[in-house]
């Protein structure tokens, strides 16, 4: 078998259909001795096409999940090539340990559970007879807009259409949801955007310039960009999609770093509870700047800088782990507990706090920001390496076997 055969079976057992017990054997066989990495990726990848392409809902079981976990230890236990951990809800969810249980025993999962089911539960839900709030619900996208004169507009709650007039310029909300400003006004004004925890929101600039903001987080622009450059500031984190103009350079202030573009797309983390602001590059380049340091971030780069530095730390992370939020993701590559945890928190609102010592437990994986935080929760406790208390929207971490 090879890849294209490979993704032939897995084809076949997300339309329900009879598997031949050879198919089976020959998939297992290339997936464990023959597969390379990149072959498992290109699998994962149509895994989660298929996935999201699903007619039914896809409902998450806890006890089917919580068997499933079980016959992954049994598996881990007779192969000798490291495997990966995979139980969960609507997107790829590969959830592994420290121990890094890669792709393998995931996709073996289709192996032990046979026709019809990969690694998922294809399942159509109940609607309920009375629609109930539920505890630490995915976010949404939430804004708040705030006008030079001080009003504040609700953009989640505004109809479409015209929602202000800021300087003569129109702002409208589309029916795509985002908000876009049209016409050119002569008086300059700011405009703040605000996301709050637990919401996203997307923008136009009056430059053209796309901008995705995450939860928790704001940017501050002005109504029409006249002077030399284009400046907006930024707090915690966005992505950027820069319409060029040579002869007005695009600049994001964040912090202490300051983000000089020309046209590019790129994302910037600034959040205050993390340890550094880190400027990714996805197409173009830019210069990134913060008093006497600075340097030039290529495409798959990314310029972080601590509160503690004088200069730039220079990296080339995992592209679809950054822009994961805007995907509708959480990407994990080998993250530490609490750095997930606060992923989590901005995108369902919830409060976290820790008792024992989780420091050196780290995960990598893919999860859906569609699902409630009860069912990651759960995901990322079936590996045994760590457990949650919940209280409302309180979370506790607890260290889990071994630790």
């Amino acid at each position: 078998m090879n890849l294209q055969g490979a993704i032939a079976h897995i084809e076949a057992l997300a339309t329900g259909k009879t598997v031949a017990a050879t198919q089976v054997a020959a998939f297992q066989q290339w997936l464990l001795n023959d597969a390379t990495d990149e072959d498992r990726q290109a699998l994962a990848a149509v895994h989660e096409s298929l996935l999201m392409a699903a007619d039914k809902e896809l409902v998450y079981d806890k006890e089917l999940a919580a068997g499933i976990f079980q016959k992954l230890q049994f598996l881990r236990d007779s192969i000798t090539q490291e495997g990966f951990i995979g139980q969960e809800q609507q997107m790829v969810v590969p959830i592994s340990s420290r121990r890094s249980y890669r792709w393998l025993a995931a996709a073996s999962l289709l192996v032990i559970l046979g026709a019809g089911t990969i690694l998922f539960f294809r399942t159509q839900k109940k609607s309920p007879a009375v629609a109930v709030a539920q505890p630490l619900a995915p976010g949404g996208n939430r804004a708040m807009l705030t006008l030079a004169n001080g009003q504040q507009i609700i953009l989640d709650n505004a109809a479409k259409g015209q929602v202000a007039n800021a300087g003569g310029v129109q702002i409208v909300k589309l029916d795509s949801g985002l908000i876009a400003y049209q016409g050119s006004g002569s008086i300059i004004e700011y405009n703040k955007l605000s996301v709050p925890r637990g919401g996203q929101f997307r923008l136009t600039l009056p430059d053209g310039t796309k901008v995705w903001l995450n939860a928790a987080s704001s940017l501050r622009y002005p109504t029409a960009f006249t002077g030399n450059d284009r400046t907006v500031e930024l707090e915690g984190e966005g992505y950027f999609e820069v319409a060029q103009n040579a002869a007005q350079p695009f600049m994001v202030k964040a912090g202490r770093v300051d983000v000089q573009v020309l046209g590019t797309s790129f994302n910037v983390m600034a959040y205050h509870d993390e340890a550094a602001i880190r400027t990714t590059v996805l197409s173009g380049a830019v210069k990134v700047r913060a008093g006497a340091a600075d340097a030039v971030v290529a495409p798959g780069v990314q310029a972080s800088l601590s509160g503690q530095q004088a200069d730039f730390s220079i990296s080339h992370p995992d592209m679809e782990e950054v822009v994961a939020w805007k995907e509708g993701k959480f990407s994990f590559g080998k993250t530490n507990i609490k750095s997930i945890m606060r992923q989590m928190a901005r995108w369902y609102d919830m409060t976290v706090t820790y008792e024992g010592n989780v420091d050196s437990i780290q995960f990598e994986g893919i999860l859906s920001r569609k699902e409630s935080a009860v069912e990651l929760l759960d995901a990322i406790a079936a590996t045994g390496e760590v457990h949650f208390k919940i209280e409302g929207n309180k979370v506790t971490v607890f260290p889990g076997r071994g630790q």
